[in-house]
């Protein structure tokens, strides 16, 4: 084989281990698409990052089983991850809910946040939430919500659909609490403020709108007016009220003519 191929192939080997190194991650993929980094991995209830080696300690073993870790007391299996408790070590073990920077793959949304950053953890290993913004019951209104307490957004009652402005409040979920709203609103199956009509309830018939012979009745929207498809003659054609009236042949075929 000639120097040139040589060289070819070995080239071809570079490019090969080098794409392979690319693809290989020791990144671990858990619940809720949290991905651990390389060294920790994933709880065995999938929710959090613990590192792989309390994880490997108690892998096989039934809670209650003595486990060692390098560097930390000897502890007890419990839910699979090896209980030495040792605060200020950097790993998450025992009743830890972090330690130091280490937040087991927790961030402020964790915990109903809108925001994800500023989740710490406090000097008992406990985190410490007093940093994150944006939640319902902050007093604030942020994120999704309608209102927070009695932040209303400026909102009123005919926010809400209703027909007079005071009464509205907030809910405990950072939604509309309408109770005290008045002046009714559409939707509510009575005919009042402008309303055209209320779902089966109307202010008008075709007849008394001036519709002589109309074959269709009157229908009402979402919206409290008069549908298009009301006070039809035929297919799409309305005659015009105290003007024409709708007449039918004996075949069924329907058309406006003039009131006589």
């Amino acid at each position: 084989m000639s120097t040139r191929a040589i060289l070819w192939w070995v080239l071809l080997g570079s490019v090969a281990a080098l794409g392979s190194a690319c693809v290989t991650s020791n990144a671990s993929r858990c619940n809720n698409d949290l991905i651990c980094p390389s060294g920790m991995a994933c709880s065995p209830a999938g929710d959090s990052c613990i590192d792989a080696d309390l994880v490997d300690a108690c892998r096989g073993g039934a809670d209650g089983k003595v486990c060692q870790v390098a560097g930390l007391p000897p502890g007890t299996c419990l839910g699979g991850i090896c209980q030495a408790n040792r605060c200020g070590d950097g790993r998450v073990t025992g009743v830890e809910e972090c330690d130091g920077n280490v937040l087991a793959g927790k961030t402020c949304q964790s915990f109903g946040f809108y925001d994800a950053a500023g989740l710490r953890c406090g000097p008992d290993c406990h985190f410490d939430t007093s940093q994150c913004v944006g939640r319902c019951g902050d007093g604030i209104k942020n994120g999704s919500e309608q209102c927070d307490g009695k932040d209303l957004g400026k909102a009123t009652c005919f926010t809400a659909g209703f027909y007079a402005a005071p009464g509205l409040a907030c809910k405990a979920d950072c939604t509309f609490d309408t109770k005290a709203c008045t002046g009714g609103r559409c939707g509510d199956g009575i005919l009042n403020g402008l309303e055209q009509c209320d779902g089966s309830k109307f202010a008008n018939t075709c007849a008394t709108m001036g519709f002589i012979g109309a074959m269709s009745g009157v229908a009402c929207t979402s919206s409290c007016t008069y549908a298009a498809s009301s006070c039809l003659c035929s297919s799409g054609k309305r005659c015009i009220a105290k003007k024409q009236q709708c007449v039918c042949d004996k075949l069924g075929a329907c058309g406006c003519v003039a009131v006589p």
